[in-house]
């Protein structure tokens, strides 16, 4: 009784964490579970495309204000604003519905083919 008893708490620990690793990983890509009869599945995902445009515009300018600028910590700046920018491309890959080669940060190559798939795609900001 006892062994079984030892056995359950020294494996309960990690499996309540690999069961809360997973949930967040999901909860964090924004995985849901489609429920039958909600009516969702005809509605987009996410913010409206205008408003992922205005965002780019809006980080692009950020990032060439910061570049241009001397303000103190100008490398973490630049690299906030660049992961914004990629994650705000991949927003707008799922909105419409394109895929992207990965997850956020992407190298300067990968992040020109996907500015190149979303303009062929009619999207410019």
């Amino acid at each position: 009784m006892n062994l079984v008893l030892y056995t359950a708490l020294a494996f309960l620990p990690g499996a309540i964490f690999a069961v809360a690793a997973k949930a967040l990983e999901r909860w964090s890509r924004g995985e849901r579970r489609s429920r039958a009869g909600t009516g969702t599945a005809g509605r987009p995902v996410g913010p409206p495309i205008e408003r992922l445009v205005a965002d780019l515009r809006r980080l692009g300018l950020d990032y060439s204000r910061i570049a241009e600028s001397d303000l103190p910590r100008r490398a973490l700046r630049l690299q906030s604003v660049t992961l914004a920018y990629d994650d705000t491309l991949c927003a707008c890959c799922t909105a419409l519905e394109i895929e992207a080669p990965g997850r956020p940060p992407f190298d300067p190559v990968q992040r020109l083919e996907i500015e190149a798939t979303l303009a062929q795609c009619g999207l410019t900001w």
